[in-house]
């Protein structure tokens, strides 16, 4: 199914709101917001009440804030507070979001209950309407001040309150989960966290204390691929990263990402996206 089709807007649009007294007084209020396809986006350390939503629309950027990295997909959003310098650097050619940088009596409550520990929140556009949101804001017009400030502070609950239900979608579907399926994510997660190193089927399940046969049962079951296959695919797509923004050899990144030879690692990134790690970098 193909994500339908919105009337983004044609150009960069930013609005710094003038927040003045009354305007503290609601829920909840917009310093400023926009859309933009900028090749970087930097938010200064502001008032530590303040928090980002940024929605990225499409393209690849990486998302840095106090030294912990970030890469941001498409349909993903950022929400995060401006206690520290926020900076968001390019990836892929392009990058479209939508940003707000919001406050208000009840922003750090619902901030507190949207946030998670990577302060990134995937989001299904056919199912969830943070994008629609975002675009009412931007499309909204009116001469009465009062007026926009009330529907800016709706259209701000409505995406918290969104986000809001990503997260307990989430967290509902993980109680549903078969124990055989959990077990499959803590061998993902080991190799997420070791791939650069070596990885065969008897030194995972050393680590995660499964037995061979048991290991071999369940991966093959809910991965619909083989370890080597699955390993190979991780690695190739963590390459793109050090492709895109790095200056590294192709030998230097094959190595960085596992890789026991460069021949080994330019055969399967051929087999996964088609062209070669030289290519890939000339186009993204």
């Amino acid at each position: 199914m193909s994500t339908p089709k919105r009337e983004l807007p044609k150009h960069c649009k930013v609005v710094t709101n003038n927040v003045t007294v009354h305007t503290r007084s609601h829920p909840f209020y917009i310093v400023e917001y926009g859309y933009c396809n900028e090749k970087k986006l930097l938010i200064d350390q502001g008032d530590h009440n303040d928090i980002l939503i940024l929605y990225s629309i499409s393209g690849v950027v990486r998302f840095s804030r106090n030294k912990e990295i970030e890469y941001v997909q498409p349909d993903t959003v950022v929400i995060v507070a401006c206690n520290a310098p926020l900076i968001f650097n390019r990836v892929s050619a392009e990058w479209e979001y939508f940003y707000m940088i919001i406050s208000g009596s009840h922003a750090k409550l619902y901030y507190n209950l949207v946030r998670n520990k990577s302060n990134l929140i995937t989001v299904n556009p056919l199912i969830y309407g943070v994008l629609d949101w975002f675009i009412e804001l931007m499309n909204l017009k009116s001469h009465s001040t009062e007026y926009i400030q009330v529907t800016q502070s709706m259209l701000v609950h409505n995406i918290l309150y969104q986000l809001y239900q990503v997260n307990f979608d989430i967290i509902e579907a993980k109680s549903i989960i078969p124990v055989h399926e959990t077990d499959v994510n803590i061998i993902l997660k080991y190799i997420q966290k070791n791939y650069k190193e070596e990885l065969t089927i008897d030194i995972i399940c050393k680590h995660v204390h499964f037995s061979r046969s048991y290991f071999c049962k369940i991966f093959k079951e809910y991965t619909n691929v083989t370890l080597h296959q699955y390993i190979s695919e991780f690695r190739v797509n963590k390459s793109k990263e050090l492709l895109s923004y790095s200056k590294l050899s192709i030998n230097a990144v094959a190595n960085a990402v596992g890789f026991k030879n460069t021949l080994t690692y330019i055969r399967a990134f051929e087999k996964y996206t088609q062209m070669t790690p030289t290519e890939y970098r000339k186009h993204f």
